[in-house]
């Protein structure tokens, strides 16, 4: 990806995080967030992540990197359970309000840590929701761990790590973007013993993107 063509959706996104709304309404449902929260109304990823993804009745989910916990709130509508967790504390701290707001204790819990970090041994899901951040760049604050990868680095741990976490016939939903080597980002999977179908497929003025089902056979 150029420097050019990340240099501009950076600067967007850091426009919104300070001077956007610090309560939105997504999908019928408010949630709050601060700057240090990736703002889940004004950036295309979380509703059309949020619409396309597949949640049976009764599902066990997993959201990794939750922010604000649209998904998992939207994924609570079905599952039985889930477990969202995200790196940055602040982010933590504002999914666990907006699960509390849409009454979701019991289905929802919000954990701190870095991927499956929190998770013990023997814990399995049904399907893994997964936004990962696609800038390159190395984080430097909490809310920079949404928006850069180095190097793909996280992308390597969670496709090396994630097929330990789900049930016999267990899948993630993953969203990408196009000005991220989206073939590179599949190829890295493929490495890992992964297969990918595409769920959903849309553009935008600027990129596009897809949310990819991806399986160990």
């Amino acid at each position: 990806m150029s420097s050019f063509r990340q240099f501009i959706p950076i600067c967007i996104i850091k426009i919104i995080q300070q001077f956007g709304p610090h309560k939105v309404t997504v999908l019928g449902r408010m949630y709050e967030i601060s700057k240090d929260v990736f703002n889940p109304k004004y950036y295309f990823t979380s509703q059309f992540m949020a619409k396309n993804m597949t949640i049976s009745e009764g599902d066990t989910v997993l959201d990794i990197g939750t922010g604000s916990g649209i998904l998992a709130i939207t994924a609570g509508l079905n599952a039985s359970k889930v477990i969202a967790i995200d790196i940055n504390p602040e982010a933590v701290k504002y999914a666990r309000k907006n699960v509390k707001a849409n009454n979701l204790e019991r289905i929802v819990s919000v954990l701190e840590g870095d991927l499956f970090s929190p998770l013990g041994q023997t814990m399995l899901f049904d399907t893994i929701l997964f936004t990962p951040p696609y800038m390159e760049g190395e984080p430097r604050t909490g809310f920079e761990y949404a928006l850069f990868d180095k190097k793909k680095q996280l992308l390597k741990r969670f496709f090396r790590n994630a097929a330990h976490y789900l049930k016999p016939g267990g899948y993630v939903q993953m969203l990408y973007s196009s000005i991220a080597e989206p073939d590179l980002t599949l190829d890295i999977s493929m490495e890992f013993g992964w297969k990918y179908s595409v769920i959903a497929h849309e553009k935008t003025f600027s990129e596009s993107f897809s949310i990819y089902k991806l399986y160990v056979p």
